[in-house]
């Protein structure tokens, strides 16, 4: 529960945030750190001295609380570390705005940036810092329900965070934006180069005046917070990329109000770029200075655009009043480009999350797995009938060729292959090849026997249907090293129900006992049921134990918490594998901020000498990846960036051996965030590919699972995947590598050890999400969508208290895996009833049907879409596959395979394809489908063009 308080009863009015007339004080700190973790003394406070914040100029009713040494206190809050502490904080309410007007974005209420900024300038001003630097901000602050508003601050790091104001424990504070608190001079924000004066001694050119309104309208923007408006816009030259707009006010400003002209500064570059397509935002500011306050009724905004690029622009700032003095500089003000096409879906999506009530509640979408009787399959008593002919392949000594053929099959021989048979049952050998045979190594041998077998079973005729099943031993539990070596089969099974859903049978796992059982214990055990259920295709994975039939179920989780949120200990390291990839620095900031003071980020790619950290010739990921480390140093966290391949068992071992001779803190706790992603197909998949996905995850949690055994770390994280779970085309192997981790957590549970595999959708705009608009896709198909960093660590926090193995991440509003159900059938209902019409008007509707979805999507007129054009020709790709595969099963009411548009490549080939599907009992013509395209087969090598996600650093669809 919040604490409740009054802050009247606690501390006065802030005086230098307020409309008061006195004048801001110059008060240096004490100490500045000259390192990092070095301690600093701050100016003391006497609470009679702070007042509230004005709320026309920053926050609705915020509070000075005051510093360590200070005689107030603040009552502590979930998320903020024993070093860190708040210097301001209150309540910022609809009903009481931080501002006059309003400023809606696509018609959602959201905080100017100007507010934000200059709250975060005059807390820091009351410690003796007129500069910050690295300003960053992060996530927008919607003014739609109460928050909670705190600027706090670690070491030499100064942010501001909200959270719901409601009564739910479970929320976390957001943070908005952050900087870093300088000593430097406050002049040395000013350019050296700046090109012109405010004073207006230099001859200019004027330009018109831009309408603001019509701007803003054009970008989405309703309103301005503030009242001003411009009274000329010049520049100095027709080429001249500086521009001085004077602002005028409607009233002279009272004494200490700034914020109107910061409003002003910060919009106009902006608008002065704004394009139909493109708006910018600001996104960081390299440093920022602000001086005495604003008076009179007018003032000047100048800028230098110093950089452009397709991400944003650069410009650098300086406000001033009517007279020209500099009242606030901002240097590398740097502003990110919004798409409008895709802004208003963007605003909404995050408008709905921001709800109280909606999935900042973290229980609306973490879910632990259920596994429920499918009394649709229970099928232990009815006896098989019209068995056909079956092939076993696999582990030969399992016995079960015998047993289906005692149960009524026909049982192939092996020299005839799977072109025939009804029913093909691959049983997975749970034994290695050789004793030096490690479980990737086993992985990857057992991926391309089945990639084979689906390759094979993919060139049959329509006209004779096959249902593949595989089956795995003891996966379920898990307990034993046989079981967990085949585990990787679940997440794969997956995949292949979601490419080719028209051979997919299921997959059921037995218990362990069937390993090494004779024949008649297995035909006893498994005979009739295994037999009938061979005849009942399935979507989800399904277990059988004791004759009865088990699917998965998410449920929300409704037990009792077993454990406290977590906290780190100070006297201890972190390890973070993938640590210095896009999330997996987002882990680190979040550890820090649940205490950790001491972070190892292993990653495989080495960071330059620390002598070379400044330099301007670095890439931009590479700089991202320092900035972030200095940051954490900022905030008194000690990093260890190493690189060492966490899948080679005698590199990190002679790490750790390392830093134990070093005397080194004790690693307590464990993230493995390793991963890469090299999409394929099933059909297409060969060797190589496929072990470079599932190296950092299997022999990475491997290798961490043998250093870090059951019992020696507090916390062992895994974080995997919802591919696994839901089958994402063309993630085959990255879907079987996080099942494995799955398996592990379930293993190492078992032996009393805090071991959470965590299943997340994609992680939105981070890491291999960047790129990933097939998995976005795909997730809105089934009903779900990617999530956002604040959204994923509420959900960490939340369901580290419970006593869960694996716990999935998804915002999707209906259960999966329930009888009967797949994801995403809720929404397939045919426009027609195909099996009531003749096969030739089938046809005809179909082909009419699908060429209207396919020209659209291709962007060509039907009549110029010939039906025996390949559409190779047309340039399809994969998004655009994934995009007619989803608008075609809403029109035909089936769910199709991935590679169906390759398969037939054009619209007369898949008219009559879909025909025999939809109306098989009419379909009297030839087989037209043995006649592909020649060009199919270079297509299909494009279904899924390769995402470019070689990094081994950090998970993005985790």
């Amino acid at each position: 529960m919040h604490q409740h308080w009054d802050p009247a009863t606690r501390c006065r009015r802030h005086r230098h945030l307020s409309h008061q007339p006195q004048q801001r004080p110059h008060r240096p700190p004490t100490t500045h750190p000259s390192s990092c973790g070095t301690t600093r003394n701050y100016p003391q406070h006497s609470l009679a001295a702070h007042p509230p914040l004005d709320p026309s100029e920053t926050f609705g009713q915020l509070y000075w609380i005051g510093t360590p040494g200070g005689h107030a206190t603040w009552p502590t809050h979930r998320g903020l570390r024993d070093s860190s502490y708040p210097l301001v904080a209150g309540a910022a309410r609809p009903q009481a705005k931080p501002y006059r007007g309003w400023h809606r974005v696509h018609g959602v209420e959201v905080v100017p940036a100007s507010i934000v900024l200059r709250t975060i300038l005059c807390a820091a001003a009351e410690l003796g810092y007129s500069t910050l630097f690295e300003i960053r901000f992060e996530q927008p602050i919607f003014a739609n329900l109460p928050r909670l508003i705190q600027v706090v601050v670690d070491n030499q790091l100064i942010s501001l965070a909200s959270s719901p104001a409601t009564e739910t424990p479970q929320h976390r504070w957001t943070r908005h934006v952050t900087a870093q608190l300088s000593s430097a001079s406050a002049r040395s924000a000013v350019p050296s180069d700046h090109p012109d004066q405010i004073n207006g001694h230099l001859e200019v050119i004027s330009d018109p005046i831009p309408d603001v309104a019509s701007l803003l309208a054009l970008c989405g923007v309703d309103g301005l917070p503030f009242e001003w408006s411009v009274k000329s816009w010049a520049k100095k030259t027709q080429q001249s990329t500086s521009r001085t707009v004077e602002i005028e006010f409607p009233d002279t400003l009272p004494d200490g109000a700034i914020a109107p002209l910061l409003d002003a500064a910060i919009l106009i570059p902006a608008l002065a770029d704004v394009t139909e397509t493109q708006f910018y935002v600001p996104a960081s500011i390299k440093q920022v200075w602000l001086g005495d306050t604003a008076t009179g009724p007018c003032g000047a905004v100048t800028l230098n655009r110093t950089a452009c690029d397709d991400d944003g622009i650069t410009v650098d700032v300086t406000v001033a009043d009517g007279s020209g003095v500099p009242l606030a500089l901002m240097r590398s003000l740097r502003y990110r480009a919004l798409d409008l096409d895709n802004a208003q879906q963007d605003y909404s999506t995050v408008f709905v999350e921001s709800h109280v009530d909606a999935l900042t509640d973290a229980r609306n979408f973490v879910h632990a797995i259920d596994w429920q009787p499918r009394t649709d399959l229970d099928c232990s008593n009815t006896p098989v009938a019209s068995s056909g002919s079956v092939a076993v392949i696999g582990d030969a000594r399992a016995g079960f060729g015998l047993l289906l053929k005692e149960a009524g099959y026909t049982l192939a021989a092996p020299a005839d292959g799977v072109s025939e048979v009804r029913y093909v049952v691959y049983v997975a050998d749970p034994h290695p090849a050789t004793t030096a045979e490690t479980d990737v190594d086993f992985a990857v041998r057992i991926t391309a026997e089945i990639s084979d077998l689906v390759r094979a079973l993919a060139k049959r005729e329509p006209g004779k249907p096959v249902a593949l099943w595989i089956v795995t031993r003891g996966v379920y539990e898990s307990v034993a090293s046989s079981a967990l070596r085949q585990s990787f089969l679940w997440g794969f099974g997956g995949v292949i129900a979601a490419e080719h859903p028209e051979m997919w049978g299921g997959l059921v796992d037995l218990a362990a006992s069937a390993l090494g059982a004779d024949r008649d214990d297995i035909l006893d055990q498994f005979g009739p049921t295994l037999a009938s259920l061979l005849q009942t295709p399935t979507r989800s994975i399904v277990v059988l134990r004791d004759g009865v039939v088990l699917a998965p179920t998410l449920v929300p989780i409704r037990s009792e918490p077993v454990r406290k949120s977590l906290q780190c200990k100070s006297d201890g390291a972190y390890l973070i594998t993938g640590g210095m990839g896009a999330l997996g620095l987002l882990m680190a900031d979040w550890l820090a901020d649940r205490g950790a003071r001491r972070l190892v980020l292993m990653g495989r790619t080495p960071l330059p000498p620390r002598r070379d950290w400044e330099l301007d010739t670095l890439d931009a990921g590479l700089r991202q990846k320092i900035d972030a480390i200095c940051a954490l140093e900022m905030r008194g966290v000690t990093v260890e960036a190493v690189a060492v391949d966490v899948g080679h068992h005698d590199d990190v071992q002679a790490l750790l051996a390392k830093r134990d001779r070093d005397g080194a803190a004790p690693i307590r706790g464990i993230i493995h965030a390793a991963g890469v992603t090299n999409d394929q197909l099933v059909t297409n998949m060969t060797d190589d590919p496929v072990r470079q996905v599932m190296w950092p995850k299997i022999a990475g949690c491997q290798v961490l699972h043998e250093a870090f055994p059951p019992g020696s770390v507090d916390f062992f994280y895994l974080t995997s995947s919802a591919a696994g779970i839901f089958g994402i085309p063309g993630q085959g192997s990255y879907a079987a590598a996080n099942s494995y981790l799955d398996a592990l957590a379930r293993t190492r549970r078992q032996q009393g050890c805090h071991t959470m595999s965590i299943d997340w959708v994609a992680w939105r705009g981070l890491g291999f999400a960047a790129n990933a608009q097939i998995v976005s896709d795909e997730l809105q198909r089934m009903g779900s969508r990617d999530i956002t960093p604040s959204e994923a660590f509420t959900a960490w926090e939340y369901v580290d208290a419970y006593d869960v193995a694996q716990a999935v991440v998804l915002p999707v509003p209906r259960s999966y895996g329930s009888a009967g159900s797949t994801a995403g059938d809720s929404y397939l209902v045919p426009a027609r009833n195909w099996s009531q019409m003749e096969a030739a008007e089938v046809r005809k509707e179909l082909e009419s049907g699908l060429r209207t979805i396919i020209a659209a999507e291709l962007r060509v007129a039907e009549a110029e879409l010939d039906t025996d054009r390949p559409f190779a020709e047309l340039g399809l790709n994969s998004l655009m596959a994934m995009a007619i595969r989803r608008e075609a099963e809403q029109f035909i009411g089936i769910e199709l395979s991935a590679i169906m548009l390759f398969n037939h490549p054009t619209v007369a080939l898949l008219a009559a394809y879909l025909t025999k599907v939809v109306a098989p009992q009419h379909d009297s013509q030839g087989d037209e489908m043995a006649a592909l395209s020649a060009s199919a087969g270079g297509v299909l090598d494009s279904l899924f063009d390769r995402i470019e996600s070689t990094s081994t650093e950090a998970e993005g669809l985790v």
